[in-house]
């Protein structure tokens, strides 16, 4: 090491370890606050200072970055995992998410989540906050049967009460069959003012559902059965967001007798905060179409999907992977 090396070493043993200033470490060394500035970064550079985060989920930064880049989304995290499609990984991307959602929001926010078992599980994996005054708004209708545990009132309630705030659901189903019924439901008032909350959210957490899974949340309630489902394939749909259909560019797909009370997937692009999570892999399409639609600006993933949606767009033609 030469004297500028001992200097660095210096330099960087006040500002890391005994936790003093810059400006008062350039005046007890007679250099410049923007040379003490310089000398840090050089160290960062050159691995005399290494960083230990004590991040209890690893997460793969290569492969976000890539993500983040190519779709030009707010922020995203790629979750290491050693099963595909297992328990032990939506767990983690869950812890992930949840801890994601409370870096982000402030005491009196309103927030918004749908429903469904990955919803579920990051309402689960939420830990004690002294956030305060929260809103939690249901941003689409109910399931209404297969399990409760996983539908929005059940998880608006338990999100509320574990960021010590206040809910309100939408006293409805997801899906009505004839439009008279829709429209008399959107003209209720309690309805109503929680749709209005709803898109007034500037954050909102959601999951995906993939017409290639077998069962569905939509499916064990009711709502898709085989002839439904197929009906939607046909017409190009590969998934849905929010209980709505869309194509593989995002489109909207729609059905003569299925309406669906709830947020309108264009506010979603207006969020500050549109968080997708997922964490099985064969739900790359919808998330792919997702992105495509400009329905989410920021993802918590598994490794596995995210490798499949990058090679689903590439194979696509959307773009040149590298």
């Amino acid at each position: 090491m030469n004297s500028k090396d001992y200097m660095i070493l210096r330099v960087v043993e006040l500002y890391y370890k005994q936790e003093i200033g810059q400006q008062e470490i350039s005046q007890m060394l007679g250099i410049s606050r923007p040379t003490v500035s310089k000398m840090i970064q050089e160290a960062k550079k050159r691995n005399i200072i290494t960083f230990n985060i004590n991040t209890p989920i690893e997460l793969n930064y290569e492969l976000s970055n890539i993500l983040k880049k190519k779709f030009k989304l707010k922020d995203v995290l790629v979750v290491k995992g050693n099963e595909e499609n297992s328990n032990e990984v939506m767990k983690k991307v869950s812890h992930v998410a949840a801890r994601f959602l409370i870096s982000l929001i402030n005491s009196e926010d309103r927030v918004g989540i749908s429903w469904g078992k990955s919803i579920k599980q990051v309402v689960d994996s939420i830990p004690d906050t002294d956030l305060t005054d929260i809103r939690v708004i249901q941003i689409v209708g109910s399931l209404g049967s297969g399990d409760p545990a996983v539908d929005g009132p059940e998880l608006v309630y338990k999100l509320a009460r574990k960021l010590n705030g206040e809910y309100k659901y939408i006293n409805s189903p997801a899906i009505v069959s004839d439009e008279q019924v829709k429209n008399y439901l959107l003209n209720q008032n309690q309805i109503q003012k929680t749709l209005s909350e709803a898109n007034e959210c500037q954050t909102v957490l959601m999951g995906f559902g993939s017409l290639s899974e077998e069962f569905s949340s939509m499916q064990r309630s009711g709502y898709l059965d085989t002839e439904t489902k197929n009906k939607y394939i046909e017409k190009g749909a590969v998934g849905h967001i929010l209980a709505q259909m869309i194509d593989n560019k995002g489109n909207p797909v729609s059905l003569q007798n299925n309406h669906v009370i709830g947020v309108n997937l264009d506010s979603l692009r207006r969020k500050k905060w549109s968080i997708g999570i997922v964490s099985q892999s064969f739900k790359y399409d919808i998330t792919l179409a997702a992105i495509q639609g400009g329905y989410v600006n920021s993802l918590v993933i598994d490794e596995y999907t995210a490798i499949n949606v990058l090679s689903s767009y590439k194979n696509n033609n959307y773009l040149e992977v590298t």
